[in-house]
Formats: structure tokens, sequence, C-alpha cells
């Protein structure tokens, strides 16, 4: 009874006489069904103590007169609707969770290929016979997706089971891509995405069920030699044409550009033509070897007859670690972002040396708190540093824990050196899995050369 009390002292004493005022008869007169209960109640209870009731009006519920149970025909439908929804569920789950799973049971494995040194006793091959030795081995690729989005590019057969070395840009434009490979003789199988590198522009795609495909001979970059013939091969048309060949000279064997998704990279220029579809394709010297993976997104675009590949040596590196483990590793980074002072630069701001201007360090970079923003990096591994390319060069030819040695001017005046350990640049790839979830670097190609910031040793 305290209970009902308490929940009830919002009521007025006014309005508590009123009703405490009211004819017993009238409750009586109107058979409010409370009435039984407060007869029933305690007569020794005050009317000071008894609660407040308040009339509460209801409509009673009759019988629904017109209601009809479901029919046995209505329960069947709505049984086999139900059946449907729940296999649709399943069967979409189950088709992404298993094209999950395939690309996924792809990395892992460890694939470990030789270049190949360049032959002393042999004489060179004609275009012809090149293109003879190594159009089975290069396929066109189409991308695609549900969502009607589409585009073609060119691969390189890497193993006899079908791991097929090609750009990480091919994708870039397509979420949730779909691909179809093309080899030479016009059969069609169905591949999948293993992975993918922004940082280098390689990406790895692997023919389902595939098996005793010609796998190309890859050749060692590293002997290349400016001047040196060479064509290139792939589908610049068409996914599904034949591949066509150029042919032309290396222009330069390492020049460093910034490609597309703004990070720098050391490749081989060439003035073979080098168009959209040919993405992926082989540069191949005249011994029939492949010497570097071409990207179209690389081609100057202000210039005729500039066109640039991939070195098998960086291809190898990449390719290995995408396929044994969706991702690179071991890649080195400084981490700093700079800007370059060349003897002019320094001229005409008056800086106190040629080097590095240190813009920033980032906080895994092992420099942070030791050099900061406007100290001058003046050697690298005790070289004197005319241009950044010197420092890239180094970095790109370490490891992510490996140990360089820099001379550092600082913004104080003093000098100090420095025994840095490199950290681990790890990139992402432009593929996603989502439909309009796309990941599109873009920059224009161009010389990593003098001026501008850069973050170091990758782009803007």
């Amino acid at each position: 009874m305290d209970e009902f009390n308490q929940n009830n002292n919002y009521e007025s004493a006014e309005n508590t006489e009123e009703i405490s005022s009211a004819p017993q008869s009238e409750y009586n007169q109107n058979e409010d069904p409370q009435s039984s209960y407060i007869d029933s109640i305690d007569t020794n209870i005050s009317s000071d103590d008894m609660p407040v009731w308040n009339k509460v009006e209801y409509t009673p519920v009759g019988k629904i007169e017109d209601y009809k149970p479901m029919g046995k025909g209505l329960k069947i439908f709505c049984a086999v609707m139900a059946l449907v929804v729940a296999l649709t569920a399943t069967t979409a789950a189950g088709y992404f969770m298993g094209r999950s799973s395939v690309s996924r049971s792809y990395i892992g494995s460890k694939v470990d290929i030789d270049l190949a040194a360049k032959p002393t006793d042999t004489d060179q091959s004609t275009p012809a016979q090149v293109y003879e030795s190594i159009n089975e081995s290069v396929v066109g690729i189409r991308v695609y997706n549900e969502a009607g989005e589409m585009s073609d590019a060119s691969g390189v057969i890497y193993t006899k089971d079908g791991y097929i070395v090609t750009n990480d840009h091919i994708y870039s434009e397509i979420g949730a891509p779909k691909f179809k490979v093309f080899t030479f003789d016009g059969t069609e199988y169905d591949a999948v995405y293993v992975a993918g590198d922004t940082v280098s522009d390689l990406a790895v795609l692997k023919i389902e069920n595939g098996n005793n495909f010609k796998v190309a001979e890859f050749g060692d970059s590293e002997q290349l030699v400016n001047g040196e013939a060479v064509v290139a091969v792939g589908r610049p048309s068409d996914a599904t044409d034949n591949s066509s060949i150029t042919s032309g000279v290396i222009s330069l064997t390492k020049r460093r550009v910034k490609t597309t998704s703004s990070y720098t990279a050391r490749l081989i220029q060439t003035d073979s033509a080098i168009n959209p579809g040919s993405s992926g394709g082989a540069l191949v010297n005249m011994y029939g070897q492949v010497v570097g993976i071409t990207s179209s997104k690389l081609a100057g675009v202000e210039y005729d007859a500039i066109g640039f590949a991939i070195p098998t040596k960086t291809m190898k590196r990449v390719v290995e670690q995408l396929i044994a483990e969706g991702k690179v590793t071991d890649r080195a980074k400084l981490g700093i972002t700079y800007q370059e002072v060349n003897s002019v630069t320094a001229e005409i701001e008056n800086y106190a040396a040629v080097g590095l201007l240190v813009v920033s360090v980032g906080e895994d970079s092992d420099v942070y708190q030791k050099i900061g923003e406007g100290d001058i990096i003046t050697h690298v591994n005790g070289r004197a540093i005319t241009n950044d390319d010197i420092v890239l060069d180094v970095i790109e030819d370490c490891k992510a824990g490996d140990t360089i040695s820099l001379t550092v001017l600082l913004s104080d005046g003093g000098e100090a050196d420095f025994d840095v350990t490199l950290r681990a640049n790890i990139s992402e790839s432009s593929y996603s899995s989502v439909v309009g979830e796309r990941e599109n670097p873009s920059s224009d190609s161009q010389s990593g050369g003098s001026g501008g910031t850069f973050d170091f040793p990758y782009g803007e």
C-alpha cells in the first residue's frame, strides 16, 4: 500500500478532497469495477489514506466475425518464397566467399624464377623471330564488373600453372573487377586477383584451373645498355586480338620518373610505342628475353617516343613477395619529406649547402627528433648528394632494416653524422572489392628531378 501511495503523490490535495467528498452512492450507481476492491479494503483505513482512483475508459473488444484462417495455398506460397530468399542469400554469400577464398588460396606459394643472363655465344634474333618466341607467353586481359565498367590490358605468363604478371593500375578505375584472360590461340580463361602494389605498379593475377602454359624467359635487366635494340609486345587495341609488336631501342637503362601514383621509380626508358591496352605487356631484348613489364600509364604525354617499362630486377623482387605474402614487405624508406637543393638553387636561395632540405620527418622514421625542418642532408654513405637520385637509388637498393649513414648540416650551423635504420615501405593496391569505391591515383608522369617537395623516397 505504501508503494501504491508513493506512485500517486502527484495528485494535489485539492483533487483528493473533491474525490473524498463525493457521495459513496455515486460509485455504487456507476457500478465501477474498482468498488468491489475498495469494499474489500480494511474499513479502519481513514479517508486520508484512501488511494486515489482514476476512472479508465475502454471499449469492449468483440468477436471478429469476418476472420478467415490462412488458406493452404497461401501457406505453400509463403513457404516457397521464404525458401527462395534463403537459397539466394546462401548462394550469393557462397559465391563471394568462394571468390575471396580462391584468390586468397593463391597467396602463400613460393615462386622463385631465375633471371637469365644475356647469351654471349648466340646471335641476336630478328624482330619476327623474337615475336614468334614470346607470342605464346603474352596474354590479353579484359577487366570488367557488374556495373558495365570495362578496360583492356596485357599480361605476361609468369608460371606454367597460370600466374600472370601485369600492372596494378589496370583495375584502378573499376570497382569489384573480374578478369578474363585470352591466350595466343584465342582461348578464354577466368582469372582472379592475387595481389597488387601501387608503388611499383605491378600486380599478379591467377588463371583458375590453369596448367601447362608457356612461361616467358625473363632476362636480367641489369645487363641492358643504352642503345640496345628491343621490341614491345602487347594487346594495345583489344584484349581478344592477337598481340602486336613495336620496335625500338633502350633510350636509358635507368631513368627515375614520378609515376601516376606519385611515387618515384627507376625505370627503363624506350622509344618503342607503348599504347593503352599494352599495359602489363613485355619489353623484350633481341634474344627473346623479357627485360621489362611495359606500362602505358608511365609513358610520357608531353613528348613523343618516350615509353617506360618496369625492370625485371624490380619485377622479380615485387612479384615473389606479392605471391608469397600478398604485399611487398621489405621495401625501404627513410621517412622524410624534402626539397632538393642543387647548386643553382643553393646559389639563388642562399642555402649553406647542396643536398636534401628537410621539410618534415615522419614519426616512424629513425631520424625522428634527431633532424628536423631546415636541416640539409649533404652526404649518404659518404657520397656527396648533388641531386636526389643519388639518395633514391641507395634507398631502392636497400631493404627494410638495412642501415645507411647520413651527414647532416643542422639549421643551427653544426654538422652531425647518423647511422639510420630504414623502415618498411608497405604500399596498398589499387584493387577495390566494392563497385564505385575506386582508388585511382593520378598524377602527371614526369621526372622526379630537381624542385618541388617530395615524400621521401616517393613522390609528392
